[in-house]
Protein backbone atom coordinates (compact mmCIF):
# COMPACT_ATOMS: atom_id res chain seq x y z
CA UNK A 1 0.00 0.00 0.00
CA UNK A 2 1.18 3.17 -0.99
CA UNK A 3 0.79 6.73 0.55
CA UNK A 4 -2.07 7.82 -1.01
CA UNK A 5 -3.57 4.41 -0.47
CA UNK A 6 -2.50 4.63 3.64
CA UNK A 7 -4.04 7.78 3.91
CA UNK A 8 -7.61 7.19 2.04
CA UNK A 9 -7.61 4.16 4.36
CA UNK A 10 -7.20 6.33 7.45
CA UNK A 11 -10.01 8.66 6.35
CA UNK A 12 -12.44 5.93 5.53
CA UNK A 13 -14.39 4.98 8.57
CA UNK A 14 -14.86 0.44 9.27
CA UNK A 15 -13.65 -2.16 11.40
CA UNK A 16 -10.37 -2.77 9.99
CA UNK A 17 -9.24 1.10 10.36
CA UNK A 18 -10.70 0.72 14.18
CA UNK A 19 -8.83 -2.40 14.84
CA UNK A 20 -5.36 -0.35 13.03
CA UNK A 21 -5.76 2.58 14.93
CA UNK A 22 -6.42 1.01 18.48
CA UNK A 23 -3.22 -1.51 17.63
CA UNK A 24 -1.18 1.52 16.95
CA UNK A 25 -2.37 3.05 19.80
CA UNK A 26 -1.80 0.38 22.10
CA UNK A 27 1.69 0.42 20.41
CA UNK A 28 2.81 4.22 21.29
CA UNK A 29 1.90 3.41 25.08
CA UNK A 30 3.15 0.57 25.61
CA UNK A 31 6.68 2.14 24.33
CA UNK A 32 6.06 5.42 26.45
CA UNK A 33 5.96 3.28 29.60
CA UNK A 34 9.12 1.10 28.70
CA UNK A 35 10.69 4.66 27.68
CA UNK A 36 9.42 6.42 30.93
CA UNK A 37 10.78 3.38 32.85
CA UNK A 38 14.27 3.38 31.17
CA UNK A 39 14.21 6.98 32.39
CA UNK A 40 13.42 6.34 35.88
CA UNK A 41 15.54 3.44 36.23
CA UNK A 42 18.05 5.85 35.17
CA UNK A 43 17.51 9.02 36.99
CA UNK A 44 17.09 6.31 40.33
CA UNK A 45 20.46 4.62 39.77
CA UNK A 46 23.05 6.89 41.74
CA UNK A 47 25.73 8.73 40.12
CA UNK A 48 28.87 7.11 41.04
CA UNK A 49 33.04 8.40 40.27
CA UNK A 50 34.34 6.49 37.79
CA UNK A 51 38.06 6.59 35.83
CA UNK A 52 37.47 8.32 32.52
CA UNK A 53 41.22 6.37 30.97
CA UNK A 54 43.37 3.95 32.92
CA UNK A 55 45.49 5.53 35.91
CA UNK A 56 49.12 4.05 37.50
CA UNK A 57 49.78 3.68 40.80
CA UNK A 58 51.35 6.64 42.29
CA UNK A 59 49.32 9.24 39.86
CA UNK A 60 48.00 11.94 41.20
CA UNK A 61 44.41 11.76 40.02
CA UNK A 62 43.35 14.89 37.97
CA UNK A 63 39.64 15.65 37.20
CA UNK A 64 40.56 14.48 33.44
CA UNK A 65 41.46 10.70 35.06
CA UNK A 66 37.83 11.01 36.49
CA UNK A 67 33.56 10.92 35.06
CA UNK A 68 30.44 10.48 37.23
CA UNK A 69 27.85 7.15 35.68
CA UNK A 70 25.21 6.36 37.30
CA UNK A 71 24.97 2.73 38.05
CA UNK A 72 22.73 0.56 39.76
CA UNK A 73 22.69 0.41 43.25
CA UNK A 74 23.63 -3.51 43.51
CA UNK A 75 26.75 -3.02 41.37
CA UNK A 76 28.45 -0.18 43.64
CA UNK A 77 31.05 -0.96 46.08
CA UNK A 78 30.15 0.39 49.59
CA UNK A 79 33.11 2.38 49.61
CA UNK A 80 32.73 3.63 45.89
CA UNK A 81 33.39 7.60 45.83
CA UNK A 82 30.13 10.07 44.52
CA UNK A 83 31.68 12.81 44.65
CA UNK A 84 34.37 14.13 42.34
CA UNK A 85 35.99 16.54 44.80
CA UNK A 86 37.07 13.73 47.50
CA UNK A 87 39.06 11.55 44.47
CA UNK A 88 40.38 14.76 42.57
CA UNK A 89 44.29 15.50 43.57
CA UNK A 90 44.04 12.09 45.45
CA UNK A 91 47.13 8.95 44.94
CA UNK A 92 45.89 6.29 43.40
CA UNK A 93 47.39 3.22 45.10
CA UNK A 94 46.98 0.47 42.24
CA UNK A 95 46.69 0.34 38.51
CA UNK A 96 43.07 1.32 37.48
CA UNK A 97 41.77 0.88 34.27
CA UNK A 98 39.24 3.24 32.12
CA UNK A 99 35.74 2.78 33.38
CA UNK A 100 36.29 1.00 36.56
CA UNK A 101 34.67 2.62 39.43
CA UNK A 102 36.62 4.96 42.25
CA UNK A 103 36.90 3.25 45.78
CA UNK A 104 38.20 4.97 48.50
CA UNK A 105 40.28 1.77 49.48
CA UNK A 106 41.98 2.67 45.81
CA UNK A 107 43.00 6.05 47.11
CA UNK A 108 45.92 6.60 49.94
CA UNK A 109 44.14 7.59 52.79
CA UNK A 110 42.96 5.84 56.23
CA UNK A 111 40.25 3.57 54.17
CA UNK A 112 43.21 2.25 51.96
CA UNK A 113 44.78 1.17 55.07
CA UNK A 114 42.27 0.39 57.36
CA UNK A 115 41.63 -2.18 54.05
CA UNK A 116 45.02 -3.49 53.91
CA UNK A 117 45.24 -4.32 57.73
CA UNK A 118 42.34 -4.01 59.39
CA UNK A 119 41.63 -3.16 62.77
CA UNK A 120 45.27 -2.59 63.73
CA UNK A 121 45.66 0.56 61.72
CA UNK A 122 46.82 2.91 64.18
CA UNK A 123 49.57 0.62 65.10
CA UNK A 124 51.03 1.25 61.17
CA UNK A 125 52.75 4.24 59.65
CA UNK A 126 53.42 5.05 55.65
CA UNK A 127 56.72 5.38 55.02
CA UNK A 128 58.61 6.24 51.65
CA UNK A 129 61.80 3.78 50.65
CA UNK A 130 64.06 4.36 48.07
CA UNK A 131 65.64 0.70 47.12
CA UNK A 132 69.25 0.64 45.86
CA UNK A 133 68.20 -1.07 43.42
CA UNK A 134 65.11 0.40 41.42
CA UNK A 135 64.57 -1.90 39.01
CA UNK A 136 63.14 -4.28 41.11
CA UNK A 137 59.88 -1.67 41.21
CA UNK A 138 57.93 -3.26 38.45
CA UNK A 139 58.33 -6.74 40.03
CA UNK A 140 56.49 -5.71 43.30
CA UNK A 141 52.68 -4.97 43.16
CA UNK A 142 49.83 -3.49 45.36
CA UNK A 143 49.43 -5.54 48.79
CA UNK A 144 52.72 -7.58 48.69
CA UNK A 145 54.16 -8.30 51.80
CA UNK A 146 58.18 -8.15 52.20
CA UNK A 147 61.16 -7.40 54.23
CA UNK A 148 63.55 -4.71 54.16
CA UNK A 149 67.07 -5.53 53.95
CA UNK A 150 70.63 -4.11 54.40
CA UNK A 151 73.35 -5.13 53.28
CA UNK A 152 75.73 -6.85 56.63
CA UNK A 153 79.73 -7.80 57.11
CA UNK A 154 78.75 -11.39 55.86
CA UNK A 155 75.09 -11.30 54.94
CA UNK A 156 71.71 -9.23 54.47
CA UNK A 157 70.47 -7.75 58.23
CA UNK A 158 66.70 -7.74 58.13
CA UNK A 159 65.74 -4.13 59.30
CA UNK A 160 61.79 -4.82 59.05
CA UNK A 161 59.26 -7.67 58.36
CA UNK A 162 55.92 -7.73 57.51
CA UNK A 163 56.27 -4.63 55.33
CA UNK A 164 53.11 -4.21 52.90
CA UNK A 165 52.96 -2.47 49.52
CA UNK A 166 51.04 0.16 48.59
CA UNK A 167 52.40 1.83 45.99
CA UNK A 168 55.39 0.58 44.31
CA UNK A 169 55.49 3.10 40.95
CA UNK A 170 58.46 4.20 38.28
CA UNK A 171 61.95 4.68 39.62
CA UNK A 172 61.83 8.07 41.82
CA UNK A 173 61.87 11.26 39.75
CA UNK A 174 62.47 14.21 40.98
CA UNK A 175 59.42 16.00 38.96
CA UNK A 176 56.86 12.99 40.59
CA UNK A 177 57.16 12.40 44.15
CA UNK A 178 54.71 10.21 44.01
CA UNK A 179 56.73 7.39 42.63
CA UNK A 180 58.94 5.27 43.79
CA UNK A 181 58.08 2.62 46.64
CA UNK A 182 55.93 3.22 49.79
CA UNK A 183 55.06 0.70 52.65
CA UNK A 184 52.73 0.51 55.33
CA UNK A 185 54.96 -0.88 58.36
CA UNK A 186 54.44 -0.93 62.39
CA UNK A 187 55.51 1.98 63.97
CA UNK A 188 58.88 0.52 65.39
CA UNK A 189 59.59 -0.70 61.78
CA UNK A 190 59.46 2.62 59.99
CA UNK A 191 61.68 3.90 62.85
CA UNK A 192 64.16 1.05 61.79
CA UNK A 193 63.84 1.69 58.07
CA UNK A 194 64.10 5.66 58.37
CA UNK A 195 67.41 5.48 60.39
CA UNK A 196 69.22 2.10 58.50
CA UNK A 197 68.48 4.48 55.11
CA UNK A 198 70.52 7.03 56.34
CA UNK A 199 73.32 5.25 56.31
CA UNK A 200 72.97 1.59 54.14
CA UNK A 201 71.49 0.67 51.00
CA UNK A 202 68.03 -1.18 51.07
CA UNK A 203 66.33 -3.69 49.09
CA UNK A 204 63.43 -5.54 50.03
CA UNK A 205 62.10 -9.49 50.26
CA UNK A 206 58.98 -10.35 48.93
CA UNK A 207 57.44 -12.61 51.62
CA UNK A 208 54.19 -13.07 49.85
CA UNK A 209 52.12 -12.10 47.15
CA UNK A 210 49.23 -9.64 47.86
CA UNK A 211 45.93 -11.02 46.70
Amino acid sequence: MDLSGFLHFLRTPGYRRAVVLRRSAAAVLVAGAALSALMNRANADPGVVVFARDVAPGDVVEADDLAVRPLPEDAVPSSAVTSLEDASGQIIASHASAGEVVTATRLLGPDLVSALVGDDADEFTLVPVKLADPDILPMLHHGDHVSVVTAGEKEAITVAESGIVVIAGAPEEDDNPSSGLLLLLRHRDASAVAAASLSSPLAVVIAQRGR
